[in-house]
């Protein structure tokens, strides 16, 4: 026996998600976006950490500002009408996401502002979104670097990522556009007759992180701002 699950399944807070490595920079600071968009092109619900044994509930390519406060209902209608069935046990959730996202905020860093600009560079799979100092706010494309680059010497390592839930495709970062994004439910869900309610939050307070170069580095000129994204630690419940 089988249990429908349709579009309008219920999104009762904030949704998707995104995150990323943590690296130790020099003169580095933090600070709340006001825009932070992520894409995301499949969400599955998995019966294992692995995700070897899945459910696929959406698989349409859609951009959600996570940052918004209609984000909650944006991401309500990604859910596809699927069948799960009656019994089954679910452990965890994952999301196939790009790596490209888009962030606007300004953070203080050695007492200069670092605002992220449409006049910036955009990151790439081996630089670092930058810009200089003191621009006018604006959108800005972060990417989520290559293990072993960012425009300090602390660059991220395999399990910078790893460790966030983050899953490394195409055999590591380098050529690769996406990434899977594994995150464990609150607790384990059972599929009955009832139509589930599914919850996402997350904070996304000082989850814009900014550096200073302190040298000339993958791209970077010595002084200037470079970015990354923090994990905003979703909790997804399904009840």
């Amino acid at each position: 026996m089988f249990s429908k699950v349709y579009k309008n399944i219920l999104f009762s807070s904030l949704a998707i998600l995104y995150f990323v490595c943590n690296p130790i920079v020099s003169y580095s600071e933090y600070a709340t976006p006001s825009v932070y968009i992520v894409t995301v092109n499949s969400m599955d619900l998995c019966e294992d950490a692995a995700c070897t044994k899945y459910t696929r509930i959406g698989a349409v390519s859609k951009s959600f500002d996570i940052a918004s406060v209609a984000a909650s209902g944006d991401v309500g209608t990604y859910i596809e009408e699927i069948a799960l069935e009656v019994g089954k046990s679910y452990t965890h959730a994952r999301w196939n996401l790009n790596r490209a996202m888009t962030l606007k905020g300004t953070v203080t860093v050695g007492g200069q502002s670092c605002a992220t600009s449409t006049n910036g560079t955009a990151g790439a799979e081996q630089v670092s979104a930058h810009n200089a100092i003191t621009q006018t706010e604006g959108n800005l494309s972060v990417f989520m670097v290559d293990v072993g680059y960012m425009a300090d010497a602390n660059s991220p390592v395999a399990s910078d990522y790893t460790s966030t839930g983050v899953q490394l495709v195409s055999d590591d970062f380098p050529s690769a556009t996406t990434f899977d994004y594994i995150k464990k439910l609150t607790s384990t869900y059972t599929v009955t007759e009832e139509i589930p309610e599914i919850s996402m939050s997350f904070d996304v307070t000082n989850n814009l992180g900014a550096g200073r170069a302190s040298s000339n580095s993958n791209g970077i000129v010595a002084g200037e701002c470079f970015y990354w994204v923090e994990d905003p630690s979703p909790t997804i419940t399904i009840k």
